[in-house]
This record gives C-alpha cells, structure tokens and sequence, in this order.
C-alpha cells in the first residue's frame, strides 16, 4: 500500500511538472546566434512611426538616435524574458539602405530615472528578415482594389411589334380605306358643287334671254 501511493505520488508530481511546460510549448522562445544572451519570446510584430515615436518618449537613446539618423524604414516590438535590469520589450528599428538593425531596451534602474532606454544592440539585417521587411513594406504601398462597378440595369425595351399575316396588317388597311372613304366623299361634294354651279349659270342665262326678249317686243 505504501508503494502503491508512493508510486501514486510521483506520478502526480510528473503531471503537476509538466503542465506548464505544455502550455507554454507553443509560444516562440529563442535565443539567436547574433544575441545568445537574450530570449526572444514569441513573435514581433510591427508598428507604425506614430507609435514608434510614442516609444521613443520612454526610451532615452532611441528618441536621440531618432534625432540623429532620421526615422527608419520599419519598426517593430519583439518581446524577451526578463532580465535585470532590462524590461520585457525591445523597440527594433531597420534601416533598409544602410543595412542597419538597431535595438533598444528600457532599463529598470531607479523611479528617479524611468525614461532611461539604452541601445541593446546594432549590427546588420539577416537578409531573410530584410526580406520580409521588403515584402511587408511593398504590401503596404500596393494600391487597394477599387470597388466593384454595379452596372445600372437596362431600360426595359418597348415591346417589339407583331408582325403581320400579310403585306399589310389589319390597323393599315382600315386606314387606307378611311383615307379612300374620305377622298371619295370629297369628290362627290365637289362634282355636286360643280354641277350646281352649272345649273345656276343654266338658270342665269335664260333670264337674260327672256329679258331681252320683252326688252325687243317692247320696241316694237
């Protein structure tokens, strides 16, 4: 029984151990060949110049290296264990034309002193890391889409005409034969006004011979 729980013992020990160690395993920890004496935790991730200029207000030689050599062409955050007296983040900034990586640290010396940022390390861009920043810098600069262009619907297109049975359609015909009708009634009316005329010019000529009939009688 003794052996039993002592073996039980050990067994929970082992888990107890290894829990933290599990749940930390995915989490980037390095120590690089250039900085061996650092442990990079993690990855960095980028910043802008505003926020690098906010950074440089509490880091003392970062904001006169800043002064001196100009902002760079990309900064980021890269976080470490802590180490006294050094604090937990890094500000790293690249300088692409000089090939210049350099890093500064806030040091946790005194409360009397606590913008007091030193530079931690200067030295060459690894070409792949000056790689990734060349890919990241031209994603930025690369030109968003444009919004997709929502075509206007088509007007709707007035019914085509039917065609008809034969030369002419229904709607023609009855036209022209209203145009016949009225064509004919005009005519008619103007052969009737004419053949009026002729008997009125018929009736004025014999009143003037029978005028000059009584007018020969009578002077006689």
């Amino acid at each position: 029984m003794i052996e039993r729980g002592f073996g039980l013992l050990i067994v929970a020990a082992l888990l107890i151990s290894t829990a933290p160690a599990n749940a930390v395993g995915t989490v980037r920890r390095e120590k690089t060949a250039r900085r061996p004496y650092i442990i990079e935790v993690g990855e960095p991730y980028a910043i802008s110049m505003e926020s690098l200029k906010a950074e440089a207000q509490n880091l003392s030689e970062l904001r006169d290296y800043l002064k001196d050599y100009g902002y760079p062409d990309y900064a980021e955050i890269q976080e470490i264990e802590p180490q006294w007296p050094w604090d937990v983040t890094e500000v790293r900034v690249y300088y692409l034309r000089r090939n210049l990586e350099a890093d500064f640290g806030h040091v946790i010396l005194s409360g009397a002193i606590p913008n007091l940022g030193v530079t931690a390390f200067i030295g060459e861009i690894p070409p792949e890391k000056a790689h990734q920043i060349e890919v990241i810098l031209q994603a930025r600069q690369a030109p968003t889409a444009p919004a997709p262009v929502v075509a206007a619907p088509a007007p709707a297109m007035a019914p085509a005409p039917q065609p008809s049975s034969g030369l002419f359609s229904e709607a023609l015909v009855a036209r022209i034969e209203a145009a016949a009708e009225r064509a004919a009634q005009a005519a008619d009316r103007a052969v009737a006004e004419s053949d009026a005329a002729i008997n009125a010019a018929d009736r004025t000529e014999n009143i003037v011979t029978r005028l000059e009939q009584s007018t020969a009688r009578g002077s006689h």
